[in-house]
């Protein structure tokens, strides 16, 4: 510990003013630093970036990186990577080192060993471009104490949303760093908004300095605490400490901007017209109005990645009628033409950008989405329904997974920042409903079935897609047998994932030998209602309780539930039956319900759980827990009961 705090105390006193770090002193601050006083990192870094704009907001980037490998781990991470958008800039690499531990200076040429790659991570956003490139190259015979130093230039030849700029500089981010500086230097004309999000006890610097007609603003942070990943943490926007830096004042802004940019591909022909008369005929529900619309988009309009736009590529979709003529499109491109349909329709509509799988901040208007959808709007003009057209495996008009992310309604007096709604917990139910025989042998037949819906529906749906015929039964024993080591599956039919009119369902015939033993007149029978771990999806939702504790905020996918219906029948009546009495739960929005039915020589049980909230602070982690896992001390118990004289 005294070796970390005159680390700090000597960093401190070295970079006093918070200034751009040189290379010599960059070079020596890291050959100080040790791995042992980084436990939790496998390379530290130092960073410098100089950004300076004019005021159309074009101009150019500088940034510089030196990382040094600490680890084997880090060793193996030998590759160097540049992004850009050749449609937005150019790419220029000035340097690539390696700088060994001994202090030998290995240098690179640039042109030599890079190569330029078509952008394979533009595979993660649906705000797909083709001319997003990346120029990528190995770095041969990485040591542990290496530095690798590298320095690009990028320069700025359209800005994204006209005249506008924005980034972001992370007080808490996912790596080590001695030293982060970020530097912009922008026309005096030009505002710049500066949002701190999620502010901590954390110190960094910043300054303002006038010179020229300019503006520069500096950042600086220092030894800076790193956030360590766990599986199911809550969105960065919604905990790190970081600040949002934009010329936009308002998401009024932006929302006008793109409608404009949408609005001159919008026009319809007498083909598209012709195929909204023909699905609509008859009907006069706007709901299954747009429901027929937007199943014909989202099936027979197939995904493709063909981008030839020049005004704004990744974000202007192409016209809607060259869309409706190949049939083929990337996200905006389906979300204008099922938006053009639905108007065609009679039913408001219109394009959003939908920042897919996370929430943004809403006191930071940026261009930080990464899909475009559709809304469409009730009798009142308000939004009614969202819809995604490029996912072919939901039955919902909005994924599942697409709830609690931030959305922004193209519209042509402009929208702000809005959030997709968490569905109520009953939308998104698993059941298992079992059903069993017990003859005088107490051996069962009978059957099990699994029933689907909302976001169930969808992972299971998708899952379930990609199996073949074997795959797809040994998938379905697998899931029977968790009812009983003995379970044989003796058949079993389900709904085609294919068929979107039907909730996914799987039934199947099973036999158990020896399900029940017997002691005289007594018998013992498996307490099946409670057994959690026979809703293969509670498992899937609940992952992030996995962890024995945890540093960080926290979120489930979504607001669930789930059902376990279990219903046996003897062939004698049972006299008199002991059912474990089971701790019911209501804390921080999951809550339980058990109801028990016995008449003569049957038994029903059914138990009910359910979630209603989605985010979580880590200092109700523990708690929470301990309260789920005294849910699972059942799973091993017996209902006990006497065995009577024959039925009448």
């Amino acid at each position: 510990m005294k070796k970390i705090l005159l680390l700090i105390f000597l960093l401190t006193i070295s970079i006093l003013y918070a200034e751009y770090v040189g290379k010599e002193e960059a070079i020596k601050m890291l050959q100080q630093a040790k791995a042992e006083d980084y436990p939790e990192s496998n390379e530290i870094y130092i960073s410098n970036e100089i950004v300076n704009l004019d005021e159309y907001c074009l101009g150019y980037e500088i940034s510089e990186s030196y990382k040094k490998i600490l680890t084997e781990g880090a060793k193996k991470n030998n590759s160097v990577l540049f992004w850009y958008d050749t449609n937005y800039g150019e790419k220029e690499v000035l340097s690539i080192e390696l700088i060994k531990k001994s202090g030998e200076i290995i240098s690179f040429d640039p042109n030599e060993i890079l190569q330029e790659k078509d952008n394979s991570f533009m595979g993660w956003s649906n705000i797909y471009s083709e001319t997003s490139k990346i120029l990528t190259a190995e770095i041969p015979n990485i040591e542990i104490g290496d530095i690798v130093y590298t320095k690009e230039k990028y320069t700025i030849k359209k800005a994204r949303m006209e005249n506008n700029f924005f980034t972001s500089f992370n007080i808490e981010p996912w790596s080590k760093y001695l030293n982060d500086y970020l530097e912009i230097t922008i026309p005096k004309s030009k505002k710049l908004f500066i949002h701190e999000i999620n502010k901590k006890d954390f110190i960094y610097d910043l300054s303002k300095e006038e010179k020229n007609g300019n503006v520069i603003y500096s950042w600086n942070t220092q030894n800076n605490p790193k956030i360590i990943y766990e599986p199911g943490m809550e969105m960065f926007n919604l905990f790190a400490f970081h600040i949002k830096i934009t010329t936009v004042e308002s998401w009024e802004e932006i929302s006008r901007w793109y409608y404009d940019i949408v609005k001159p591909h919008m026009e319809v022909n007498d083909a598209i017209r012709e195929k909204v008369k023909e699905l609509t005929k008859g009907i006069t529900s706007r709901k299954e109005k747009a429901a027929k619309v937007f199943y014909w988009a989202a099936h027979n309009v197939r995904y493709l990645g063909v981008d030839k736009e020049k005004h704004r590529p990744g974000f202007e979709p192409h016209d809607v009628t060259y869309t409706f003529e190949t049939r083929g499109g990337v996200c905006r491109d389906k979300a204008a033409l099922l938006t053009a349909m639905l108007r065609e329709a009679g039913i408001g509509s219109d394009v959003i950008l939908i920042s897919s799988g996370s929430r943004l901040n809403p006191q930071a208007p940026i261009l930080w989405f990464n899909h475009a959808i559709t809304v469409s709007y009730d009798e009142e003009g308000k939004p009614e329904f969202i819809f995604d057209p490029t996912d072919e495996n939901t039955k919902d008009f909005l994924p599942k997974y697409e709830e609690d992310n931030s959305y922004l309604i193209a519209s042509e007096k402009g929208d702000t920042l809005r959030t997709t709604p968490i569905s109520n917990p009953l939308e998104n139910n698993s059941t298992v409903n079992i059903d069993l025989k017990i003859d005088e042998h107490y051996n069962a037949t009978g059957t099990i079935e699994y029933l689907f819906s909302g976001f169930s529906d969808t992972v299971i749906r998708s899952r379930f897609s990609r199996l073949n015929k074997y795959e797809f039964k040994k998938t379905v024993s697998k899931f029977v047998s968790s009812l009983h080591p003995n379970t044989k599956l003796i058949s079993f039919d389900y709904v085609d994932p294919a068929n979107k009119e039907e909730n996914m369902k799987i039934t199947a015939d099973i036999e158990i030998e020896n399900y029940i033993s017997a002691f005289g007149n007594r018998i013992f029978i498996p307490f099946e209602s409670s057994r959690l771990n026979l809703n293969t999806f509670y498992n899937y939702v609940m992952n992030p309780f996995g962890l024995s504790e945890r540093k960080y905020a926290f979120k489930l996918m979504g607001a669930f539930s789930f059902d376990i219906n279990y219903e046996i029948e003897f062939i004698k009546n049972l006299e008199s039956s002991s059912v474990p009495d089971l701790e019911l739960l209501d804390f921080e929005g999951f809550t339980t319900t058990f109801n028990a039915e016995h008449k003569g020589n049957n038994m029903k049980f059914n138990y009910h759980f359910e979630n209603n909230k989605i985010h979580f602070k880590q200092e109700q982690f523990q708690e929470i827990k301990q309260k789920l896992a005294n849910l699972t001390k059942y799973e091993n118990l017996y209902i006990i009961a006497n065995i009577g004289g024959d039925n009448d």
